[in-house]
C-alpha cells in the first residue's frame, strides 16, 4: 500500500550494549569531573594556601585552656566549642610578636564581623604580669581580641608539644594554633605572619564554613 512504512528492525544486542556502555561512560566522566571540581579543586587550593602561608597541619585533640584574662575574667577553650579558635602565643618583649599584632587583630575583627559567633581570637601572653600588656595596647585590648595570661607557660608548652608530637628544645615566639569547631587542633604556624595576606583569611574561612 502507498504510504506504508517498512518496520525498523530491532537493535541488535551488540548495538544496545554499545549505547548503554556509552551512556555509562559519559556518566562516569561527568562524575569524575564533578569530583575534580567539587572535591579535588578545593583540596588542591587548600594545599596551595597551606604551602604559601607556611601552615603545618595537625590532627589531635586540642589541649584544654583555662586561663585568666587581663580584664579580670577567664577564658576557657571548652566554652568556645562550635567556634574556630585562633590561639596566638606571644609576649610584649617579643619584637616579631609586636610587629604581627596589628594585622592579626584586624583579621580577627573582620572574621568576627563576617561570621558572628563562629570565630574567636585569643592572644595568650607569657608576660609575668598584665601591666606590660596594658602599656602595649595603651589601654584595654582591642575589641574582639581575648588576651589571656600564661606566665608559667603551662598552656604554651602543652600546645607546642602536642602539635609536634614532641617537646621542642626551646620555645620561641610567636606561634599560632588553630582549633576547629569540634575542639581539634588542626594547624599551627611557627613564627610571625602578615595576617593581611589573603591566604590567612582563605584558610580560616575554609574551617569556619566546613
Amino acid at each position: 500500500m502507498d504510504g506504508a512504512k517498512t518496520p525498523r528492525p530491532p537493535a541488535s544486542p551488540g548495538k544496545l550494549a554499545l549505547v548503554v556502555g556509552g551512556v555509562a561512560a559519559a556518566g562516569i566522566a561527568v562524575g569524575l569531573l564533578s569530583w575534580n571540581v567539587l572535591v579535588e579543586g578545593p583540596r588542591r587550593e587548600r594545599a596551595r594556601v597551606e604551602a604559601v602561608f607556611g601552615i603545618d597541619r595537625a590532627e589531635v585533640p586540642a589541649p584544654p585552656i583555662e586561663t585568666p584574662t587581663v580584664d579580670g575574667g577567664r577564658f576557657s577553650l571548652a566554652s568556645a566549642r562550635g567556634q574556630v579558635v585562633f590561639v596566638n602565643f606571644w609576649a610584649t618583649w617579643c619584637a616579631p610578636c609586636r610587629e604581627e599584632m596589628p594585622s592579626m587583630v584586624r583579621l580577627g575583627q573582620e572574621l568576627e564581623r563576617a561570621h558572628p559567633g563562629k570565630f574567636r581570637m585569643v592572644a595568650i601572653s607569657v608576660d609575668e604580669s598584665p601591666e606590660p600588656i596594658g602599656e602595649f595596647f595603651a589601654g584595654p585590648p582591642p575589641q574582639g581580641l581575648v588576651v589571656a595570661l600564661d606566665p608559667d607557660q603551662l598552656v604554651t608548652r602543652a600546645y607546642y608539644c602536642t602539635a609536634r608530637g614532641r617537646c621542642p628544645d626551646s620555645m620561641k615566639f610567636p606561634e599560632t594554633y588553630i582549633v576547629d569547631r569540634s575542639g581539634r587542633l588542626v594547624a599551627y604556624m611557627i613564627g610571625p605572619r602578615d595576617w593581611s595576606r589573603p591566604e590567612a583569611r582563605l584558610f580560616l574561612e575554609s574551617l569556619i564554613g566546613s
